[in-house]
C-alpha cells in the first residue's frame, strides 16, 4: 500500500474525464455537506465544537488483532463469452484501453477466468492461437445440461476470442492475479495439467532443450512462446469445477454408476456423484441426444439430411463397444471404416476419445434422414476424480492452489479426510430475499441482512474443514453479490445500483473478518446500456419462462447479465457504484486488522436485527483506516468516532461514497450520478463527531 490513498474513479476514462478527487488534499467536497449548505466548494472541512449532548452510536476502534486483510480480497470474474461481456475490441485483438485504465484506477486485484457454468465446456486449447481459428469454437453453457433437467443451456456455438493469453496479457495490463476454473465436466486431468503448464510454467533456458513430450510443463511453455508470449502469467489461483454440489453442474456424473475408479475409498449410501468428484469412475447414459461441434442446443441432434454429418456424444471418453447409436429410435451399426460399405448402409464411425459421430454421404453408408432425431446410449469414462486432478495439476506447477468446488458439502470433506490434499474450498454465496414485491426500499434493506448468515456459512465451513482435514485449509470466495435474477423491480438496474455496492462492500466486511484470502466479485463487467443485444430479455419475458416451467429457473431465454462493475460495451465504460465501493474498502488491504465495532446503531427494518451501521478498520505501515458503512435506505446516523490507535497526530481524510438515492446507478449520459468524494479534516484529533449519510460509505484515513 502506498502512503496515499487510492484515488477514486468516477468518470469514464473513455470519456477523457478520468476523475481523481484525492491526488491533493482540499481537491472535491464531501457531498452530504455541500448538499447542506456547511461546506463551500474548495474549502475544507473542520469539525464543528460537539454540542451539549454526545451522539448516543458510537464507532470505536481498539487494539489490533493478530490476522490481516488479504489485498486480494477485490476481485472480481470475467467471462469469456461474447468479446468478456463487451470489454474486448475484436478489431485491434485487444481490451478496450478504456476498461484496461479503469481496472488499473479501481484496484481490481485478482480476476476469475473462464467463468462459473460458462467453465465446464470449455475447451482451452480451442481459445489459443491464431483469433481467426477461433469462430464459432465454443459451446455457451454447461454442455449437456438441459437433458438433466436442470438450468443453463444457453448458445452455441461461440467465438473464443478472450482466449487464455488474452486473459493473461490483461492479467499483466491490470495488475491482478489470476484465478482459472478447470474443466471438470467435459474435460480431462491431463487437459487441466496442460492449462496449468501453458499458463505458469516457465520456458526452458534453451530452446534445443525444449520437450517434445506433452507431460512436461516445458512443452506448454514452449507453445505459449510460439502464441507469443515467453513469460508465465501470474496464475496462482486453481479450481476444479464450478459448484460442483448442485446437479446442473455434473457433467459426465450425472449419468447412472457403471463403475468407481479402481483403488477408490468405499462410497458411503447416497453420495455416488459426490464420490464420482472426489475419485472419478465411469458413468452411463440412455438414449441422449447428441450435439454438434461446439453445439450442445437440443436441436443440434437433428440431422439436416445432408451427406458426410458428423455429432458428438456429450461426455467422451467412451467405452468401447459399450455405445448405441439409434436415429429416429433405430439403432444403426459401428464400423471401423465407410470406405467400405454399400450407399444404404444403416452405418457410422465412432471416435471413443472424441466422441464423434460420422455418418455416410450415400455412396459408402447411408445419410440419416432429413428431421431424423440422433442419440446414443454409452457408458462414459473412466474419468479422472479430484484427486486425480490434484495430482496431475500439481505435477504440472507445484506451487499453485488448487482448490476443490464442493463448497459446503461436509461428505466430500469427510470423505478426502486428512489423506487426500486440497489447497482451498471454493465457495460462492449470492443474497436473495424471497419478497421481490416489497418496496424497493424495504427489499435493499432485507437484502443487507443477508451476508451475517453467509458469514454463519463460512465460519460452519471453516469448521468443518478444520475438523475433517486437521488443518486451516482456506475458503475462497470465487464468486458472491446478490442473484442475477429475481430482482425487485423490471424498471431498474438494480444490479448497478448503490444498494447492490452497499451489500457488497458488507460482504467483503465479512470476509476479511473471517481471514478469507481471495474474493471475486459477480462480475466485473457487461453490456447493460446495450439495448441491440440479441441476449437481452426482459424481466417479465424471464418471469413467464420461469412460470410455463413450472417455477423452475431456467436461463434458456438468454437473460443479458447487468451485474457490472464496469459496464460496457466498450469503447464507452461507466464505472459504477460497486466498483467505488470495493475501491474504497481495498484500501484497508495489506494493512493489520484492527478491532471495530459500532455502539448504539439503529437497526434496520425488516431486517431481523441487522444495525444499520457497519465498520471495519485496518492498520498500515504508515496509514490507519476506517470504513463505516451506513446501510440505511433513509437515516442518516450521527456518531461519535472513537480512532485509538489509527490515529497518529495527523489531521485524517475523508472520502464519502454517495448518491441520491439507493437505487441510483451510472449510465453513460449520467457517469457520476453515484461518486466518490473527498476532504481533509481540520482539528479532528482521535476523537470526534460525524454524520453518516443514508445508503453511504465512508473511509477514514489517518
Amino acid at each position: 500500500m502506498t502512503n496515499a490513498p487510492v484515488a477514486p474513479v468516477a468518470a469514464l476514462a473513455t470519456f477523457g474525464q478520468v476523475h481523481h478527487p484525492l491526488r491533493s488534499a482540499g481537491v472535491g467536497a464531501v457531498s452530504f455537506l455541500l448538499l447542506a449548505g456547511l461546506l463551500a466548494p474548495g474549502s475544507t472541512a473542520s469539525v464543528a465544537p460537539p454540542p451539549p449532548r454526545s451522539p448516543a452510536v458510537r464507532v470505536v476502534v481498539s487494539g489490533p488483532t493478530a490476522a490481516s486483510v488479504s489485498r486480494q480480497l477485490f476481485g472480481a470474474n470475467l467471462l469469456w463469452p461474447y468479446g468478456g461481456g463487451g470489454s474486448f475490441d475484436t478489431a485491434t485483438g485487444a481490451f478496450y484501453p478504456g476498461f484496461v485504465k479503469q481496472l488499473r484506477a479501481l484496484r481490481v486485484t485478482s480476476m476469475r477466468y473462464p467463468g462459473g457454468t460458462t467453465a465446464d465446456s470449455f475447451d482451452w486449447e480451442r481459445a489459443i492461437g491464431p483469433a481467426r481459428a477461433r469462430r464459432a469454437n465454443e459451446p455457451y453453457g454447461m454442455q449437456g445440461a438441459s437433458l438433466s433437467h436442470v438450468c443453463c443451456v444457453l448458445d452455441g456455438p461461440v467465438a473464443s476470442v478472450v482466449g487464455p493469453d488474452e486473459f493473461g496479457r490483461l492479467l499483466q495490463q491490470a495488475g491482478a492475479t489470476g484465478d482459472i476454473v478447470a474443466n471438470f465436466a467435459t474435460g480431462t486431468a491431463q487437459e487441466a495439467a496442460a492449462f496449468v503448464a501453458y499458463m505458469t510454467a516457465p520456458l526452458p533456458r534453451h530452446p534445443s532443450a525444449t520437450p517434445t513430450n506433452p507431460s512436461s510443463p516445458g512443452y506448454w511453455a514452449a507453445l505459449r512462446a510460439r502464441n507469443g508470449h515467453r513469460a508465465p502469467y501470474d496464475v496462482p489461483y486453481w479450481e476444479v469445477g464450478n459448484e460442483q454440489l448442485f446437479p446442473g453442474q455434473y457433467g459426465w456424473r450425472s449419468g447412472a454408476l457403471v463403475s468407481f475408479t479402481s483403488g477408490s475409498p468405499p462410497c458411503p449410501a447416497g453420495q455416488t456423484a459426490t464420490c464420482l468428484y472426489a475419485f472419478g469412475g465411469t458413468t452411463r447414459f440412455s438414449r441422449q441426444l447428441v450435439g454438434r461441434f461446439a453445439d450442445t442446443v437440443p436441436g443440434a441432434s437433428i440431422s439436416t439430411g445432408l451427406p458426410g454429418q458428423t455429432f458428438y456424444l456429450y461426455y467422451p471418453p467412451v467405452v468401447a463397444r459399450s455405445q448405441t447409436v439409434m436415429v429416429s429410435g433405430h439403432a444403426w451399426r459401428q464400423v471401423r471404416s465407410l470406405a467400405k460399405e454399400p450407399a444404404d448402409a444403416h452405418v457410422y464411425e465412432l471416435s471413443p476419445t472424441t466422441g464423434k459421430l460420422t455418418f455416410g454421404g450415400g455412396a459408402h453408408g447411408a445419410a440419416p434422414a432429413k428431421g431424423a432425431v440422433v442419440t446414443a446410449s454409452y457408458a462414459s469414462g473412466p474419468h479422472a476424480g479430484f484427486v486425480g486432478f490434484y495430482r496431475a495439476m500439481k505435477h504440472m506447477n507445484p506451487k499453485i492452489h488448487v482448490c476443490e468446488s464442493e463448497e459446503t458439502n461436509v461428505a466430500f470433506l469427510r470423505l478426502m479426510g486428512s489423506r487426500y490434499r486440497y489447497d482451498c474450498v471454493e465457495l460462492h454465496e449470492y443474497a436473495a430475499p424471497k419478497d421481490v414485491l416489497a418496496p424497493v426500499s424495504s427489499y435493499a434493506e432485507q437484502l443487507m441482512s443477508y451476508p451475517a448468515t453467509e458469514a454463519a456459512t463460512l465460519a460452519r465451513l471453516q469448521e468443518q474443514i478444520r475438523r475433517y482435514s486437521g488443518s486451516n485449509v482456506p475458503v475462497y470466495l470465487t464468486e458472491y453479490g446478490q442473484l442475477v435474477w429475481p430482482v425487485p423491480s423490471s424498471d431498474r438496474q438494480f444490479l448497478l445500483s448503490l444498494d447492490e455496492a452497499l451489500l457488497a462492500a458488507v460482504q467483503v466486511r465479512e470476509w476479511a473478518l473471517a481471514g478469507v484470502p481471495v474474493a471475486d466479485r459477480y462480475l466485473v463487467t457487461s453490456s447493460p446500456f446495450l439495448s441491440t443485444d440479441p441476449r437481452r430479455v426482459s424481466i417479465d419475458s424471464l418471469v413467464r419462462v420461469v412460470r410455463e416451467r413450472e417455477g423452475a429457473l431456467d436461463w434458456d431465454a438468454g437473460l443479458s447479465i447487468d451485474s457490472a462493475m464496469v459496464a460496457g460495451p466498450g469503447p464507452r465504460f461507466v464505472v459504477e457504484p460497486t466498483a467505488l465501493a470495493l475501491q474504497l474498502v481495498s484500501a484497508l488491504g495489506g494493512g493489520r486488522l484492527m478491532t471495530s465495532r459500532v455502539e448504539g446503531a439503529p437497526l434496520l427494518a425488516g431486517s431481523g436485527g441487522q444495525p444499520a451501521l457497519l465498520s471495519l478498520a485496518s492498520q498500515g505501515r504508515s496509514h490507519g483506516r476506517l470504513v463505516v458503512i451506513d446501510t440505511s435506505q433513509s437515516r442518516a446516523v450521527r456518531a461519535l468516532v472513537t480512532a485509538g490507535q489509527l490515529h497518529r497526530g495527523h489531521d485524517p481524510h475523508v472520502w464519502l461514497l454517495d448518491g441520491p438515492s439507493g437505487a441510483a446507478y451510472n449510465t453513460p449520459a449520467r457517469p457520476r450520478t453515484v461518486n466518490v468524494t473527498g476532504r481533509a479534516l481540520r482539528a479532528a484529533g482521535a476523537t470526534f463527531e460525524w454524520t453518516f449519510p443514508p445508503h453511504s460509505i465512508t473511509l477514514f484515513v489517518f
